[in-house]
């Protein structure tokens, strides 16, 4: 498996409705160097809100003091990893963008971009309609 496809590998789960993934997860796959619970803090000052963007919990212990594990939405992920100045960071940066660029690509076919293009559809669509019709 290349790099880049291990980046965008990353567990998503449902969270009281909403589709989250591990903090802790994403904090790895970045390549962070500051402690997890260092830089999570950093994150969430960025104005995100428990709940909202996030929420936290302790994990279970093994026998040691449990952990602060987040759950964070998608949304918060992706903003987190545009402010990553990481190599890492760089690469789910230009994999969103791409994305973007993709969702794009793909309304411009479906949606007409000219008052003559949807003109032309309108009479594509009548014209199949027609046929439809005569059969």
């Amino acid at each position: 498996m290349t790099e880049e496809k291990q980046l965008v590998s990353i567990n998503i789960r449902e969270e009281n409705g909403k589709q989250t993934v591990s903090a802790r997860e994403l904090h790895e796959k970045l390549g962070i160097e500051t402690q997890f619970k260092d830089w999570i803090k950093r994150m969430i000052d960025y104005g995100f809100e428990e709940g909202t963007d996030f929420c936290s919990f302790l994990s279970e212990s093994t026998g040691g003091r449990p952990s602060k594990e987040y759950y964070i939405s998608i949304d918060m992920a992706k903003e987190i990893c545009m402010l990553q100045r990481t190599d890492r960071g760089r690469m789910f940066r230009q994999y969103f963008i791409e994305c973007e660029r993709r969702v794009l690509e793909m309304n411009k076919k479906a949606i007409p971009q000219t008052y003559i293009e949807a003109v032309e559809s309108l009479l594509n669509e009548l014209k199949k309609n027609q046929a439809l019709e005569e059969k």
